[in-house]
C-alpha cells in the first residue's frame, strides 16, 4: 500500500464558499439573510414581551386571568370544590387576595381540571404563582413549536430553518397577552402540536387523545372545528382517542369536585358569553357584533357562519383522509376555522396557531426543494403569518362596535381558504413522501 492510500482526498478549492458567503448561489444567500432577519425580529419581539411582563405591577399580578384558577384551587384545597362555580363565593375569596383599593371581575369559567392543575401553585404567593404559571405557559408554547418543527416534513439539512420557524411562531403577537394575562392556551397549543406529530406517525388514537387533553383541560370550545376535522377524516381511532381523553377528564373532575360542579362548567361557560362584550371577541360573533352591535342579528349571523365553518372543517378532514401529504394544509386550515367559529375567542387564544405555522412552513420548505427555506412558497407562508400577527396586534384590546370591526376573523378565514386552495393545486408528492 502506498503512503498516499490512507489519506483523504483533498477537496477542490472551487467547491468551497468564499468568506462571507460570496461563493454561494444568490438564492441561498437570500434565504440565509432572510432567516437571519426573521431570527433577529423574533428575538427582539420576545425581549419586548419580557420587558412588558416584568412591568406587571404587584397589584395586577393578583388580578390576572390566572387568579380565577388560583382562587378555585384554594376552594378545592379547603374542601369546597363543589362550589367553584359559585360566583359570589369566588368573588369573596378573590377579594381576599387583592391589594387594598384594587377590584376585578374575574369569575371562574374554565373546566374544573384547571383548578386541579393550579393546586400546586396555590401554595405560593398569588403574585409568584402568576409569574411561574405564565412562564410555564410560554415554555409549553415553545415546546409546541419545537414539536411541530421536529415532526414536520422538512428537507434534510434544515435544522437552522426549523429553529427560525419555531422562533417566529413563538414570537407572534398573541404571545404577549398570553404572558400578561396568565392564560392556559400554551396547554392547547401543545395538545395540537402533539396531535399533529402523532398523525404524522400514523398514531391516530394518540392524536385524538392529545386533542382531547390539550383542549379539554382548559378550553374545549376552541376545538369544535377540530372535532369536525377528525370526523371528516373518518378516523375511528382518533375519535376513540378523543372519547377516551374526554372521559378521563370528566372522571377526574367528578372525583375531585363532584358531579354538580362538573356540570356547573356548562353554566359558567354561558355566563362567560354575557360577561365579555361580544364586540371585543375575535371570532365570528365578534365580527358581527363589531358591525351590528350585540343582539339577535349578530348572534344569528355567528350561528349560521359557525355551522358553515364547522362543515368546512369536516370537509378539510375528508380531503386529508388517506393522504398524509395533505395533513399540514388541512389541519392548519381546520385549526384556523375552529378558532373562527369559537363562541368566545380572545387574542391570547391565537397562540394555538403557532405550531400550525411551523408545520406549514415545513411543508412549504419541502415544496420549494431544491431551494433553501424560505423559498418562494415559504416566503408566502411567512408573509401570511406576518399579516395575521399584525391583525392580532390591531384587534387586541379593541372593542368598539364600529367599522371596520374585528379584523382577525377575516385573516383566519382567508388563511384557511388559501391553505385549502394550496392543498388542491400543489404538485403530487414524490413516491414515499409524507
Amino acid at each position: 500500500m502506498s503512503a498516499e492510500a490512507g489519506r483523504p482526498a483533498a477537496l477542490p478549492t472551487t467547491s468551497l464558499p468564499r468568506r462571507g458567503g460570496a461563493g454561494l448561489p444568490a438564492g441561498t444567500r437570500r434565504a440565509a439573510s432572510l432567516r437571519l432577519a426573521i431570527a433577529g425580529v423574533a428575538v427582539a419581539a420576545l425581549i419586548v414581551y419580557a420587558v412588558l411582563w416584568f412591568q406587571v405591577s404587584p397589584a395586577r399580578e393578583r388580578g390576572t386571568d390566572f387568579s380565577a384558577s388560583y382562587v378555585a384551587a384554594l376552594l378545592v384545597r379547603a374542601g369546597q370544590g363543589g362550589q367553584i362555580y359559585d360566583q359570589a363565593l369566588e368573588a369573596a375569596r378573590h377579594a381576599a387576595i387583592l391589594l387594598p383599593g384594587y377590584r376585578v371581575n374575574l369569575p371562574f369559567i374554565t373546566p374544573p381540571t384547571t383548578a386541579l392543575l393550579a393546586i400546586p401553585l396555590s401554595f405560593l404567593d398569588p403574585g409568584m404563582a402568576f409569574r411561574l404559571f405564565s412562564l410555564v405557559q410560554l415554555l409549553l408554547l415553545a415546546v409546541a413549536a419545537g414539536v411541530a418543527a421536529r415532526a414536520g416534513p422538512w428537507p434534510q439539512g434544515s435544522r437552522g430553518a426549523q429553529l427560525v420557524a419555531a422562533g417566529a411562531g413563538l414570537a407572534g403577537t398573541a404571545t404577549l397577552p398570553l404572558l400578561l394575562l396568565g392564560q392556559w392556551d400554551g396547554v392547547c397549543a401543545l395538545g395540537l402540536a402533539l396531535a399533529y406529530a402523532a398523525w404524522r406517525r400514523d398514531r391516530s388514537f394518540t392524536a385524538g387523545l392529545w386533542l382531547a387533553l390539550g383542549f379539554g383541560i382548559a378550553k374545549p370550545h376552541l376545538a369544535i372545528g377540530l372535532l369536525a376535522f377528525a370526523i371528516g377524516r373518518r378516523d375511528r381511532r382518533a375519535l376513540l382517542g378523543i372519547v377516551a381523553g374526554s372521559a378521563g377528564l370528566i372522571a377526574a373532575s367528578m372525583a375531585a369536585v363532584g358531579p354538580g360542579a362538573t356540570l356547573g362548567f356548562i353554566g359558567a361557560s354561558s355566563f362567560a358569553l354575557g360577561n365579555t362584550p361580544a364586540a371585543s371577541t375575535l371570532g365570528l360573533l365578534g365580527l358581527a357584533a363589531s358591525w351590528l352591535g350585540a343582539g339577535s342579528a349578530a348572534t344569528g349571523i355567528a350561528i349560521v357562519g359557525g355551522v358553515l365553518g364547522v362543515a368546512a372543517c369536516g370537509f378539510l378532514g375528508w380531503r386529508s383522509h388517506g393522504r398524509p401529504d395533505r395533513l399540514e394544509a388541512t389541519l392548519a386550515g381546520a385549526a384556523a376555522l375552529s378558532l373562527v367559529v369559537a363562541p368566545h375567542l380572545l387574542a391570547h387564544d391565537l397562540v394555538v396557531l403557532a405550531p400550525a405555522f411551523v408545520w406549514v412552513a415545513a411543508r412549504a420548505a419541502r415544496h420549494d426543494v431544491p431551494h433553501p427555506w424560505p423559498g418562494r412558497t415559504g416566503t408566502v407562508v411567512l408573509a401570511g403569518w406576518l399579516l395575521l400577527v399584525l391583525l392580532i396586534a390591531l384587534d387586541t384590546g379593541a372593542g368598539a362596535p364600529a367599522p371596520p370591526g374585528r379584523l382577525v376573523p377575516w385573516g383566519l378565514t382567508a388563511a384557511a381558504a388559501a391553505l385549502a386552495v394550496w392543498e388542491r393545486r400543489r404538485r403530487a408528492p414524490a413516491t414515499g413522501e409524507r
